[in-house]
């Protein structure tokens, strides 16, 4: 009776084994499965820390390329006010050259008349010198 006893503990026994290692090997599977998905999850946290430097990287190029681009806006800006303000001198200077051009221009009007004046003066009286000349031929 012993015997049956012990051996219906040993198969008890066994069966108890027998469910403990199939347990264990669906915990082993179940964890190789939980390891491959947290391989699979470190993968794409390196990835996304990856991608985030690179965005980082792309930022301070954007961010220093934006203070580049502002300070270069700057000196354009004061160039350009540079160019108006030499613009503004040369168009006064225009203004004053066309006033003086406008001033000559009266001022050869007037010579050019005086000269025809002269010039019908000098004709009267060469006119009157060649009669002379011809009275005293005579």
């Amino acid at each position: 009776n012993a015997i049956k006893t012990i051996e219906v503990r040993h198969t008890k026994l066994k069966k108890n084994v027998a469910g403990l290692r199939v347990e264990q090997a669906t915990k082993d599977r179940e964890m190789k499965r939980v390891v491959a998905k947290l391989h699979e999850q470190g993968s794409k946290v390196e990835a996304l820390e990856w991608f985030r430097e690179q965005q980082n990287r792309r930022f301070e190029d954007i961010e220093r390329n934006y203070i580049e681009a502002v300070a270069e806006n700057k000196k354009l800006k004061e160039k350009v006010r540079g160019l108006e303000g030499e613009q503004a001198t040369k168009v006064k200077e225009m203004k004053r050259v066309e006033d003086k051009n406008q001033e000559l221009s009266t001022t050869v009007e007037k010579l050019e008349s005086e000269l025809r004046n002269h010039k019908v003066e000098f004709q009267s009286l060469l006119e009157m010198v060649q009669i002379l000349s011809q009275l005293q031929k005579k």
